[in-house]
């Protein structure tokens, strides 16, 4: 068999291929799993959301899905909010489960699975915080600032920083400082949450309109 390959540059996606080989899953499965694997983080996933990009119907991809959670790949659980009210369904998808023969029923196979994903999410938190206040030159109240902003977890449960499409923390606390110094001289009314708020909202402005510009060119 001759396969021709590319330069992979720019928009690929890695994935194990642990998913392509095991046998439990059909080849739609497989399929829909490495296409959930290549979105973003923070996409929204549902199965109306699936039926505007997939070529397939609801029932189809309903089934698909049940499979993928069947052996392990994609959890379901209830979403609330901050008052305990139900806000809807949330899917959580792993590359890699966590158990050999997971099953749909299997509460411990559920509760291992959120387990694991939470001490993922909680690691990857550390990390952000050990990176963050390695930095010397700068104070640990602004280094905390900059923390508790951008490891504050959206309604889809990642941190903020991970909704931005390029992310380097130096440069970001670069940012931070140079604006903290400008807040500094201007009367105080507003946290410095909040202004970096809405420095980062106006800046989106921005670069909206610029692609939008683009758009209409």
């Amino acid at each position: 068999m001759d396969i021709v390959r590319v330069i992979k540059n720019k928009q690929y996606t890695t994935i194990c291929n642990r998913i392509f080989k095991d046998k439990r899953l059909s080849l739609k499965a497989k399929g829909l799993l490495a296409m959930l694997l290549s979105l973003s983080d923070n996409w929204d996933l549902s199965i109306n959301g699936l039926e505007v990009i997939l070529k397939e119907g609801k029932d189809s991809i309903r089934t698909t899905v049940n499979e993928l959670m069947k052996n392990g790949y994609i959890i379901r659980e209830r979403e609330k909010n901050k008052r305990g009210i139900f806000i809807g369904i949330k899917y959580i998808v792993f590359e890699n489960p966590t158990l050999d023969n997971p099953t749909l029923d299997n509460p411990t196979q559920v509760s291992n699975n959120l387990s694991n994903y939470q001490s993922n999410k909680e690691h990857s938190k550390n990390q952000f915080f050990d990176e963050v206040m390695n930095f010397k030159d700068y104070s640990k109240t602004m280094l905390n600032d900059f923390y508790e902003y951008w490891s504050e977890p959206t309604k889809k449960g990642v941190l903020k920083k991970d909704t931005m499409k390029t992310w380097e923390t130096s440069r970001r606390l670069k940012t931070w400082a140079k604006n903290e110094s400008k807040w500094a001289l201007q009367s105080v009314g507003i946290s410095k949450v909040d202004k970096h708020l809405q420095s980062h909202n106006e800046a989106m402005k921005i670069l909206k309109q610029i692609e939008n510009d683009k758009k209409n060119r």
